[in-house]
């Protein structure tokens, strides 16, 4: 489609008009916008794509254990695989970064209950920034500069050459999650830009600070802090470093 206001909105209000012979015989289905004008991403905010970026939306009936670290990882193993030699490292929950910068963001949202064969559908919304960036302001509640896969790398990598291979690998990397959890969960904590550092997060509504130990099983962040051992669900986490986040 040539403009959207969300790829992820216009899949949930396909979701939600959808006969369940549609569900049946057109999932996976993957949504492309050539600009998207009001991305969503989490905690309402936004992300916008140009016409030179990716906005996408892959609707697909999935487990969600550990749903987004295997989406993370698609999108990293795709972008190195493209643009390489290059590391792409990986914010836990939902943010791609390459040079210690935001290239890509990632909004998993869940449409109704668990379908016949057991697993729900879920709308896998992704942006990537291919050769422009938006500003300070557009991402991330302006804490992490953006950078695209040109910047980074140098490389020009289209749409329709990034589509071809993130789309496959999204699905083979989330079925691959649900029959070999801890390779998966190794190949994110290779690209984990959190491992290790001082990280500040809230936990049971009280912020909480300590050293990221990295994932637990579940795909919780562990925190290691001055009371033990604490696990992070959910929320945004900020990297800690003297006296300043990002």
């Amino acid at each position: 489609m040539p403009s959207v206001d969300s790829t992820s909105t216009w899949s949930l209000d396909w979701l939600r008009s959808a006969s369940d012979k549609q569900l049946d015989e057109e999932l996976p289905k993957l949504v492309v916008a050539d600009q998207q004008t009001a991305g969503r991403g989490r905690h309402g905010k936004s992300w916008f794509a140009a016409d030179d970026g990716l906005a996408c939306t892959l609707i697909a009936k999935a487990s969600p254990n550990l749903l987004s670290i295997a989406v993370g990882v698609a999108v990293a193993e795709t972008i190195e695989m493209l643009a390489g030699p290059t590391t792409v490292q990986l914010k836990w929950p939902n943010d791609v970064w390459m040079n210690e910068c935001k290239v890509a963001g990632i909004l998993i949202e869940r449409h109704g209950d668990a379908s016949s064969d057991g697993d729900p559908i879920f709308a896998i919304g992704i942006g990537c920034n291919l050769r422009s960036h938006p500003g300070l302001s557009q991402i991330a509640g302006g804490f992490v500069p953006a950078t695209s896969i040109s910047e980074a790398t140098g490389r020009l990598i289209s749409k329709e050459q990034l589509l071809d291979m993130l789309g496959p690998h999204l699905l083979d990397v989330i079925g691959e999650a649900a029959v070999h959890p801890n390779d998966v969960m190794h190949r994110f904590e290779d690209r984990n830009v959190l491992r290790g550092q001082n990280v500040q997060c809230v936990i049971g509504g009280q912020p909480v600070s300590g050293i990221c130990e990295g994932l637990d099983e579940g795909g919780s962040l562990v925190l290691r802090t001055a009371s033990g051992l604490q696990q992070c669900n959910s929320g945004e986490v900020q990297r800690v470093r003297g006296g300043l986040s990002n």
